[in-house]
């Protein structure tokens, strides 16, 4: 079982809301394998302290596992978020859960294939074997067991509003040009980075 006592070892899963049920499966069958998650719905404190909570996670778990879909590619966000692990040499093992394109960083960290419900017992246990391999302590489990079994803050506006139809700006040429970024998202890069590089 995981040591529960180091947040080191802790996983952040990084998802878009479009995926949200998914990512709390995961979590769910994760923690029921004895590996230590976070996932926001569950852990982020409520109310005026939901971003911080996110940041403080993000800085403490030791690695991340990357919920990847179509809308999860537009989300700047989870973009932020997997572009600064990687950045701080933390691990990152990308869950392809619907056909898409990953950016190379992702695509050569050989996504752990989820797109095929039927499938499911078989990808987690391929995933607990990852997890294996990272270092995570973490209980081998029988892939047949499977199939039976702001101010609220920038952040959290922000993630809502980068999980809606593309937000557009007019250009100096007329068109529109799709803008991701905001001050509350700067702020949250630069203090992540910020805390991550002093570890």
């Amino acid at each position: 079982m995981i040591d529960n006592c180091a947040s080191s070892r802790q996983i952040f899963i990084s998802y878009v809301q479009s995926d949200e049920r998914f990512a709390a499966r995961l979590a769910d069958d994760l923690s029921r394998s004895g590996a230590k998650v976070w996932l926001d719905i569950r852990n982020a404190q409520p109310g005026r302290h939901w971003a911080r909570s996110i940041e403080q996670a993000l800085s403490t778990c030791g690695m991340m596992l990357v919920v990847l879909s179509p809308r999860a590619l537009e989300c700047a966000h989870v973009m932020v978020e997997w572009q600064a692990y990687l950045e701080a040499n933390r691990p990152v093992i990308p869950v392809l859960l619907k056909p898409c394109d990953p950016p190379g960083p992702l695509r050569t960290r050989r996504p752990v294939d989820f797109r095929h419900e039927r499938d499911y017992s078989r990808s987690f246990h391929q995933l607990v074997t990852r997890l294996i391999d990272s270092g995570t302590r973490v209980r081998r489990t029988d892939p047949v067991i499977w199939t039976l079994a702001e101010n609220v803050n920038d952040y959290r506006g922000e993630r809502a509003l980068a999980r809606t139809p593309a937000h557009t700006t007019s250009g100096s040429s007329g068109g529109s040009v799709h803008d991701p970024s905001s001050n509350g998202l700067r702020r949250m890069v630069e203090r992540l980075r910020d805390k991550l590089r002093r570890m």
